[in-house]
């Protein structure tokens, strides 16, 4: 299919998005990733935008294919309303400075993605002491410590991929952060894990930063404006990595206690209001109002 024809599909599929809120009796649909992503969306847009919302995890591309996936969404990006807009991922599209705006309809998590989103510490760390508390673990100081473990060597990954540089891309530096729980991770908060995950990364980095012209001090600078530091570098690490591993140490935790880790701690409601990521989202979702109908 030629370029124009391709575009002339979407700005077509799009419009008739938008008027099947109608048929829909809804306010808006909602392309999303996947059928994961309708339950963190869903939390954001009751919190700030009330109303009923037609969530669609798949629609039909310009082959006739059903599909799913942030590329999909991000075809309609220039033909989105507010009765019609999509919801994403922010992957590392919002560091690299992609053009990402709520004004033409588009809502990213700001985080890598939306389980990031669940692993906030102080909402983690809550939801756990509520649920069990003969296993204490300080979610706080473990996610503190991933963090200082992280936050270089993702600044690393992010230099390299700018400047395309062919080693220590993201693959990766996620074969690196990709670890489950061993046997004694849940024991001083963690300590075990955050000493293979550091191993991990140190050998992979190695000598690796003057040889390919990284300055951590500018790099720091660069992505610190965009809310990325050093206690917080958690948020933007791939989401189902961190993810996976909370959920591995969790259910160790709550082992034989009858509590489901994931659905009751990892799931419990977002921590709205309490960290400028999720601020962020809310701020987005009110510039909805301006697109047009």
């Amino acid at each position: 299919m030629m370029e124009a024809d391709k575009r002339d599909f979407y700005a077509k599929a799009a419009k008739g998005l938008a008027a099947s809120a109608r048929l829909y009796n809804v306010d808006a649909v909602v392309h999303v990733e996947d059928t994961d992503d309708i339950w963190f969306w869903q939390q954001c847009l009751s919190q700030y935008r009330t109303g009923h919302y037609k969530f669609m995890r798949a629609t039909t591309n310009e082959k006739g294919t059903s599909t799913t996936g942030c590329t999909q969404c991000l075809k309609y990006k220039d033909f989105l309303s507010r009765r019609f807009f999509i919801c994403i991922d922010s992957d590392l599209r919002y560091l690299s400075g992609e053009d990402l705006r709520a004004e033409k309809g588009i809502l990213q998590t700001y985080t890598y993605s939306w389980e990031n989103h669940c692993a906030f510490a102080g909402k983690l760390q809550q939801a756990f002491d509520e649920v069990e508390g003969r296993k204490p673990f300080d979610f706080h100081s473990f996610l503190e410590g991933y963090s200082r473990i992280v936050y270089e060597p993702f600044l690393l990954m992010l230099h390299q991929e700018r400047e395309n540089h062919p080693r220590f891309k993201r693959g990766d530096f996620h074969r690196c952060v990709a670890l489950q729980y061993r046997q004694g991770d849940e024991l001083g908060n963690g300590a075990a894990f955050l000493k293979r995950l550091q191993e991990n990364l140190a050998a992979e980095t190695v000598d690796m930063a003057a040889q390919y012209g990284f300055d951590v001090g500018v790099e720091r600078g660069r992505y610190e404006a965009l809310g990325l530091r050093e206690t917080n570098a958690y948020l933007y690490v791939r989401g189902h990595d961190l993810y996976n591993a909370l959920v591995s140490i969790g259910k160790k935790l709550c082992e034989n206690t009858g509590v489901d880790f994931e659905q009751n701690v990892m799931r419990s409601a977002l921590a709205f209001g309490q960290y400028d990521e999720i601020t962020r989202i809310r701020t987005d979702i009110g510039k909805l109002q301006e697109l047009p109908l």
